[in-house]
């Protein structure tokens, strides 16, 4: 009878042991979205701001992991501006305007937790549209 104790205590033990490491293998609550996105992005520290431009790697509701050249410092309060890959109405392009705190650093990506985030419209890209036969282009915009 102790003997079959022991075993079970074991048994149960090793199931919670499995149940924790699987749980630190994957600790956020949110859906990560792999999307190749263009970046700017610039820290609101007035002491040593930094900005660049970069990637994102993957976002999720509440976070963004970016792929960029320059370093920025885990805890720094950073802005956002990420070009989004549908249009409004199918044809005014759109950005994610966000606010977070960098909470990891990597030697080529930050990963930041958001507050809050905003769409809002951009500008209309200049397209240059080929004329099939003729010698002119025109510019739409």
């Amino acid at each position: 009878m102790l003997a079959a104790g022991r075993s079970l205590i074991r048994t149960t033990n090793r199931k919670m042991e499995d149940l924790l490491q699987s749980a630190a293998v994957e600790r956020r609550s949110k859906v990560r979205f792999p999307l190749e996105l263009r970046v700017r992005y610039r820290s609101l520290a007035r002491r040593c701001p930094a900005a660049g431009t970069g990637m994102v790697v993957n976002i999720s509701r509440s976070g963004v992991l970016v792929s960029s050249e320059h370093a920025i410092r885990e805890g720094a309060r950073v802005e956002l501006n990420i070009e989004w890959p549908s249009l409004l109405d199918g044809r005014v392009p759109l950005q994610v305007v966000t606010v977070g705190r960098v909470v990891r650093c990597e030697p080529s990506r930050f990963a930041v937790v958001l507050a809050q985030y905003q769409f809002r419209t951009t500008k209309k890209k200049d397209l240059a549209i080929h004329l099939v036969g003729g010698a002119r282009s025109l510019t739409a915009g």
